[in-house]
């Protein structure tokens, strides 16, 4: 079975120019939605993905279409498509076509560059908060109460007055007193 997937960003777009394209290029059902790209939760989307089957072809319009969140998202989805026995190809981008060989290797080629940029960004990142720390830097959100108004907080805390009275005096929530240590 041949399927197509159609997505515009918002409800403003027009979906038609992809249809056309779709149906030109042979697919019996067309999934279509109008979502971002950035939204990981696409109801569309995970339906296509839940019916397919092992030799059925995906086709879309361009790679975006799938979605917008960057090289790894696009080969996860990718991915899921492979898995369940499935080949998608690109109108747009003729490399992006695993119903031939040549498309496969080449799929696998730009899934190991994603992988590998995936797995250096972590390990920049962890290294930069580990400099940071090491610098003296403290990590997260700065605190709602400043050092002297988190002593007074917690006296009065301790002392056993109302978390809402002592939440409004220092205009934060309940919670940030409740936390107090």
């Amino acid at each position: 079975m041949i399927f197509g997937y159609a997505r515009v960003s918002s409800g403003g777009q027009e979906l038609s120019i992809q249809l056309e394209q779709l149906r030109a290029s042979g697919c019996a059902k067309v999934f279509c939605e109008k979502q971002s790209g950035m939204k990981d939760e696409r109801r569309e989307l995970a339906r296509m993905l839940r019916t397919l089957r092992a030799g059925d072809i995906v086709i879309i319009t361009a790679l975006d279409r799938l979605t917008r969140g960057g090289p790894y998202k696009m080969l996860c989805v990718l991915q899921e498509i492979t898995s369940r026995g499935a080949s998608y190809r690109s109108l747009a981008e003729p490399w992006a076509d695993t119903t031939h060989e040549l498309g496969e290797v080449l799929a696998a080629l730009v899934g190991y560059i994603a992988r590998k940029t995936r797995e250096d960004i972590l390990r920049r990142t962890a290294e930069g908060r580990a400099r940071a720390i090491a610098n003296g830097v403290r990590m997260g959100r700065k605190p709602k109460l400043a050092l002297d108004a988190r002593r007074t907080a917690l006296q009065r805390k301790l002392a056993g007055e109302p978390l809402d009275v002592i939440a409004r005096d220092f205009d934060v929530s309940r919670s940030t007193i409740s936390r107090l240590a």
